[in-house]
């Protein structure tokens, strides 16, 4: 039972974690949701919503209302939806395995390991042993983190270069 909390928490953790790094870069995840349907194999768009995430969830109903309808209209057709997600303010998509994506990943696991560190550290601060500059697992992770700061700012930098390269392009 009580490793069912523990992997709650963690999950819990994961999602402050990246919402800190989202915040962080400034980025305001958008969705763009399509109503389709085919005819004679082409792609016919019915409708289009372009919202911010968050607002999805609560316009849910909105959207199942439209579908039902568009389904009445066209009961022959097959009606289907698609989402895609975008950064509103750079433009870059924000789907798997995207730049921001994989960016914001890496940022919310640095939070995290930070994160650990300090419960570490406050965990063993009464052990009179306990030296936090010399601890072997403490300096390894150090480094590792260290290593992804530098990925991180690289990273930071690639994105900030293809955006500014997509504004000059239009």
């Amino acid at each position: 039972m009580a490793q069912e909390t523990d992997i709650g928490k963690s999950w819990e953790e994961i999602v402050r974690a990246y919402a800190k790094a989202e915040r962080e870069l400034g980025v305001k995840v958008y969705c763009v949701l399509r109503i389709c349907k085919k005819v004679n194999g082409e792609e016919i768009v019915l409708h289009r919503y372009d919202m911010p995430r968050e607002i999805l969830q609560r316009w849910r109903w909105v959207i199942n209302w439209r579908m039902a309808k568009l389904t009445c209209e066209n009961p022959r057709a097959h009606i289907y939806e698609t989402l895609s997600f975008y950064d509103k303010t750079s433009g870059e998509a924000y789907g798997f395995n995207s730049d921001l994506s994989r960016l914001t990943a890496l940022k919310g696991r640095i939070t995290l390991q930070e994160n650990r560190i300090k419960d570490y550290i406050e965990a063993n601060k009464d052990n009179l042993f306990f030296d936090e500059t010399n601890d072997p697992q403490l300096v390894k992770v150090r480094k590792k983190l260290e290593r992804a700061r530098k990925n991180v700012a690289n990273a930071e930098a690639r994105l900030r270069t293809k955006v500014e390269q997509k504004i000059a392009g239009k």
